[in-house]
């Protein structure tokens, strides 16, 4: 019964570390950058490593596994990597987002730039 409680006790006080706001990895909000800069800076720098700021635009209804965000050409596409999924209601809200962009080859043999979060944060 001891050790019910005790890992009991331990799975508590690690689940109140996560914040309403928070999912997947923290996400340090002050190293953040708009959307658009982080694409311009990836394909200047070949950087794929960023904090992303910026309007989401589109949701998976299925899963809430992939969202875009709002950009001033093209939307990008953020997906998880089946890390965990997000709410499905997000549509048009401030997000910010911590991993890296990545080039993806669609079926129809073409370069797309995505970015594969590993955790996000909801403002």
């Amino acid at each position: 019964m001891k050790t019910i409680l005790s890992i009991f006790a331990a799975v508590l006080a690690i689940s109140c570390t996560q914040t309403a706001n928070q999912i997947g990895k923290p996400v340090n909000t002050t190293d953040a950058v708009s959307v658009n800069v982080g694409l311009e800076k990836f394909k200047k720098e070949g950087r794929a490593e960023a904090v992303l700021f910026g309007k989401v635009d589109e949701v998976c209804q299925s899963e809430g596994c992939w969202f875009t965000y709002q950009t001033e050409t093209k939307n990008i596409t953020v997906d998880f990597g089946d890390a965990f999924t997000i709410p499905k209601n997000i549509g048009a809200k401030d997000l910010y987002a911590v991993g890296h962009f990545y080039n993806d080859t669609t079926e129809e043999k073409t370069i797309e730039v995505k970015f594969r979060a590993e955790g996000v944060k909801f403002k």
